[in-house]
């Protein structure tokens, strides 16, 4: 089992080499390796991770490491429960996206290199699960940093791509300065920089679990910085659904989860704040927003936000598995954006959208059920993991046993006040692509098969994956023991869900099909960018005038200088060097007499 993990982590980086060296050589043969890859390494992590699920002893391996460095830097693995699920949902999604793809970048010139990319994303978060060493852990963390910014620009002729790109770019790795320092201290403090070393480890680790918390607010979009993900939205859609539901933005969950023993209660509180004004803020944005994967994102935010909340509450299994629901129906609902975007022509405002429902029959179904598993809608995956999620809220104003009463208020309150929020922008979207205004003059196709079968695919789990919570433990072992489902909070929130639904249908045929909620414009800048704007990247960019004013008035005035001094001086000696033999003569003759004084003299 050793080599067949170790073939499992460099599978992904095999197939992106190979794909890029077929190049356009064959386009037939490099969507083939990109399947063919993908679904190879679907195959081996299922080997390497069904047999890790439930009370199976976690597999840990070393292959090679450092001898001259202390503390030891290794490549080693370590697969349990909660890598096991991660390799899992990772490799299906990443198959599914690849298989996708080939119907919807069918004629798209950068596919090969696109398929590379995918590999190597793919690659890297199972580097970043399956590491027991932090500096590999960080290795695949950046990696997929790299890859997300290559992919969010693959449309690089378009402004908002290249933007979106470097927005997240910039907001991601100033984050990912946290997780550096973090893996700097923990090996100072426990003398190893193995992850299972650093969980059982009785050091003081409040600075480096601060610091993680910063990482994983960068990498989850969590305030404030949250807006990078949305903006994110140009790269191509499948790209948006590897990146939000099984990639990326899901390790800085995972992180948490791995390094669970590590975080204290100042940190876990700090994360409480956070995931609450998260998701709230992202929350309201999903629901005034008129680009349909916008609206994704968003909730996307929002609820990583949840999975935070869960953790920071000690819900730890509620976190992990809402975590998984959440890669199953939000992998789905990209992909059906998918399928309606390419449907109208490649637009994302969802005013260019309305009445599809009979069009793209394939495509509504798996959508509305990816809504309502969203939405909580009973008895969908969603259900299910967000009630336990917000029971476990529930339990900590009662218990306080994990962070303070006044951050568990204030994350009750807010899971409360997002769960309406959920349902009311989930309905608000699937009202306004399937069942809003038609365009006479818009022309509809239903997507290719190979665009149908992965939606299909994903809407099993969406509908099937709350039996998982009859008996976690089956899935996560000794730490799926407690009970997730608890009758009175279901009714609760199916009642919250039907009244919400109720008010917004009732508004939205009060005002004949109009969208009550759409911004007076396209799309809604978030303030907090206004205030980055303002408070960092105007003064930067003054700073980087004021640098280049000093360079050019300042710096360079001394290397002029110097450069008009030799400059000078050379003419002088140009004088002198004007192919006259007479004048040479006569310099010589004056200056042998010149010599000849100056010795008698001094004589």
């Amino acid at each position: 089992m050793k080599w067949v993990t170790l073939l499992l982590l460099l599978l992904p980086f095999t197939t992106a080499a190979v794909t890029l060296y077929a190049g356009h050589r064959n386009e037939g043969a490099v969507k083939g390796l990109a399947v063919g890859g993908s679904l190879l390494t679907l195959g081996l992590a299922f080997v390497v991770a069904v047999p890790q699920l439930g009370d199976a002893a976690p597999e840990t391996s070393v292959f090679t490491k450092t001898d001259a460095l202390e503390p030891v830097i290794s490549l080693a693995t370590h697969v349990d429960q909660l890598s096991a699920v991660m390799i899992l949902l990772a490799s299906i999604v990443s198959f599914l996206v690849q298989l996708y793809s080939v119907g919807y970048l069918h004629d798209d010139p950068r596919y090969p290199s696109y398929a590379t990319l995918v590999s190597i994303f793919t690659g890297s978060m199972l580097t970043v699960v399956m590491a027991d060493d932090l500096w590999m852990l960080l290795v695949g963390w950046e990696l997929m940093g790299v890859c997300s910014y290559f992919l969010i620009s693959h449309h690089w002729e378009l402004a908002e791509a290249r933007a979106g790109a470097v927005k997240a770019f910039l907001m991601t790795r100033t984050a990912d300065l946290g997780l550096l320092f973090a893996i700097l201290l923990i090996g100072d403090r426990t003398g190893s920089y193995r992850i299972t070393d650093a969980v059982v480890s009785a050091a003081d680790f409040e600075l480096p679990a601060l610091l993680l918390v910063v990482a994983v607010i960068g990498k989850s979009a969590q305030f404030p910085l949250h807006s990078w993900l949305p903006d994110a939205m140009p790269g191509p859609t499948p790209i948006s659904a590897l990146i939000h539901a099984a990639t990326m933005v899901a390790a800085g969950v995972f992180l948490v989860a791995r390094m669970y023993p590590v975080f204290d209660a100042d940190s876990l509180t700090l994360l409480a704040v956070v995931a609450s004004i998260t998701m709230l803020v992202s929350a309201f944005y999903a629901l005034v927003t008129n680009d349909l994967k916008r609206v994704l994102a968003w909730s996307t935010v929002s609820q990583l936000a949840y999975m935070f909340a869960a953790l920071a509450v000690g819900a730890w299994s509620a976190a992990v598995l809402h975590l998984l629901a959440h890669g199953a129906f939000k992998a789905l609902l990209f992909l059906g954006a998918g399928s309606v975007v390419h449907a109208v022509g490649g637009r994302t405002s969802m005013t260019a959208m309305g009445g599809l429902r009979e069009k793209l029959p394939d495509t509504f179904t798996t959508m509305t059920v990816g809504f309502g598993a969203l939405a909580g809608v009973i008895p969908l995956v969603g259900f299910f993991s967000k009630d336990a999620i917000i029971h476990a809220g529930l339990d900590e104003v009662r218990h306080h046993e994990v962070i303070d009463e006044q951050a568990a208020w204030l994350v009750l309150i807010a899971m409360l006040v997002t769960a309406a929020l959920t349902v009311a922008y989930s309905l608000r979207a699937w009202l306004r692509v399937f069942f809003g205004p038609v365009d006479p003059d818009l022309e509809v196709h239903e997507s290719p098969a190979t665009m149908r079968v992965p939606l299909y695919l994903l809407a099993v789990p969406t509908v099937l994956g709350g039996l998982v919570f009859v008996d976690p433990s089956q899935v996560l072992g000794e730490r799926g023991e407690e009970s997730l489902f608890h009758g009175s909070m279901a009714i609760a929130m199916t009642a919250l869900v039907a009244v919400v639904a109720a008010l917004v249908l009732y508004v939205w045929w009060s005002n004949d099909g109009a969208d009550p909620w759409a911004p007076p414009v396209e799309e809604l800048q978030p303030p907090e960018d206004l205030v980055y704007d303002v408070v960092l990247v105007r003064p930067l960019h003054a700073l980087a005038r004021a640098v280049v004013i000093h360079d050019r008035e300042v710096v360079d005035s001394y290397a002029n200088g110097a450069g008009a001094s030799a400059r000078g001086l050379g003419w002088l000696l140009r004088l002198a060097q004007n192919g006259s033999v007479q004048q040479y003569l006569m310099v010589v003759v004056i200056g042998a007499a010149a010599i000849a004084v100056a010795a008698g003299v001094l004589t």
